[in-house]
């Protein structure tokens, strides 16, 4: 078989154009606008497969001589027949030809290969591309399902599912190089953040985690995948009053909001600023800390910003993070919103589930806690527990409460963060455990292998990172790098050859 050649690739274009263009005067009248738009992207597929075997007919068969001499001395002869691979494009699939070099006990070398930049595998890069983000938003077979309604390719999930993992092994590599954020679209604060979120996992990876049950226990099905974030943010001074108003009375705030907004008087947003996000099934709690705290420190270098930790009551978490910033200056804050909620248990133990006066009790004690009086309301509990006859559910609210507060005491210092502007919600990362763990790893039937879930993952911490584009471009050179680094140099191409871009 002959290699392409440019001028049929556009003889074949042309036709493709004339013939659709023909398509469209002599049957606009009787079809409907949707079919005649379905059957001209049909259309639009033959022609890009076209200007693709264009593409290569320009790009020629990787021919560069008799011989290719490899980097060690080895020289390879050119093989006199073709090899024609498989090349599965967003256009369909077609073959492409390459000149082969081989010579005894080496492996056969195309030179096209390295020249294009092609994958290992038979998809193109944007295709893999496209199955991915299909894939870290819907299941394998909804993005199957997917892909096949719009380009007629039919890929099985099964290959979508391969390509998720190898499409991941880049992830290092990438955020060991990924260009930091300009100062200029940084925040006053760097805020740091941890947390856990479980993925149903496969029965046989579910049996690994807990081996032995004790009486009464049941197999666990989830595995915690570790969270972290790294963003920073500028202060926004807060009174304690309006805080604790917003918790518990949101609709008496938001009224007061929207009367002060109609004078004029509108407070400003204050917004989290180049998030970088991570979750991940199969690194350590410890390392997937580290990779946030370097991230934390690669952008402010000089230590100029005050660094804070926002999280919720998990004290391993407190203790490794403590452990990881040693001699490092940083302020620890426990997430305002599980303190609510551990006032919550007692005001409606004590007053009613979400009565008036448990309404009242909860912002009193609330309010004393953000004013930085929680000795006191510790102290006031104790009391109630001291003084009153209770029943077995109110002793036990108050008991738990207690106890979350005196462990937690050191990082429930809110009258001075709030007098810093220092944000005292851990939302960002609680968000994160929903929209880059929960969002795409839980579903109905929705089980994983260790190994599948820390792809997506990780394919998600870089989507919802907003890393996704420079990703891919430096996936693509990183594959380059791997697969190429020993050819092209011989082919007398430049490190930066394929970093070209149309504008």
């Amino acid at each position: 078989m002959s290699p392409y050649s440019i001028e049929q690739s556009i003889l074949e274009g042309k036709l493709g154009v004339k013939q659709l263009f023909e398509f469209v005067k002599n049957n606009a009248e009787q079809m409907e606008s949707y079919s005649m738009e379905e059957a001209i992207f049909s259309r639009l597929m033959d022609i890009g497969i076209a200007a693709m075997k264009g593409y290569f007919a320009e790009k020629g068969t990787g021919d560069v001589g008799d011989v290719l001499q490899l980097e060690d001395g080895t020289a390879l002869k050119k093989e006199k027949r073709l090899l024609w691979q498989n090349y599965f494009s967003v256009f369909g699939k077609f073959s492409i030809p390459r000149t082969c070099y081989r010579a005894n006990g080496v492996d056969g070398v195309m030179p096209l290969d390295a020249q294009a930049n092609l994958p290992q595998r038979s998809y193109s890069y944007l295709l893999q591309e496209w199955m991915d983000l299909l894939s870290i938003r819907d299941s394998f077979g909804e993005a199957s399902v997917t892909l096949d309604k719009i380009l007629k390719l039919g890929i099985s999930p099964s290959r979508f599912e391969v390509v998720n993992r190898e499409s991941a092994n880049s992830y290092d590599e990438f955020y060991k190089n990924k260009e930091l954020p300009t100062p200029d679209s940084e925040g006053e604060l760097q805020v740091i953040g941890f947390d856990g979120k479980g993925v149903p996992v496969i029965k046989s990876e579910a049996a690994k985690i807990q081996s032995r049950l004790g009486k009464g226990e049941k197999r666990q099905k989830k595995k915690e995948a570790i969270v972290g974030v790294s963003y920073t943010i500028d202060p926004k001074v807060r009174s304690p009053e309006e805080v604790a108003e917003n918790l518990v009375y949101p609709e008496e705030a938001r009224k007061k909001r929207e009367a002060d907004e109609e004078q004029g008087v509108k407070s400003p947003q204050i917004r989290a600023n180049n998030i970088r996000r991570i979750a991940s099934l199969e690194r350590s709690k410890q390392k997937v800390m580290e990779e946030i705290i370097s991230d934390a420190k690669s952008r402010d270098p000089d230590t100029q910003r005050p660094l804070v930790a926002v999280m919720d009551g998990a004290l391993c978490l407190w203790t490794l993070l403590a452990s990881l910033l040693l001699g490092v200056k940083w302020v620890g804050i426990l997430d305002i919103i599980h303190v609510t909620e551990y006032l919550w248990k007692v005001g409606n133990a004590l007053h009613g589930e979400k009565t008036p006066e448990a309404k009242k009790w909860v912002y009193e004690h609330l309010l004393a806690i953000l004013q930085g009086r929680v000795g006191r309301v510790i102290g006031g509990l104790k009391q109630i527990i001291s003084k009153r006859k209770l029943r077995a559910s109110q002793l036990k609210a108050l008991r738990e409460t207690i106890t979350y507060f005196e462990n937690h005491r050191k990082w429930m210092r809110y009258d001075e963060y709030l007098a810093a502007g220092y944000p005292i919600g851990s939302g960002v990362v609680e968000s994160t455990c929903g929209h880059t763990v929960k969002k795409r790893m839980e579903g109905t039937g929705r089980r994983w292998s260790i190994k599948g879930a820390e792809s997506t993952l990780l394919l998600r911490s870089i989507y919802t990172s907003n890393d996704w584009d420079a990703y891919w471009d430096a996936h693509r050179m990183l594959e380059r790098k791997r697969l190429y680094d020993k050819v092209l140099p011989k082919l007398g191409y430049p490190d930066e050859y394929f970093m070209k871009k149309v504008a």
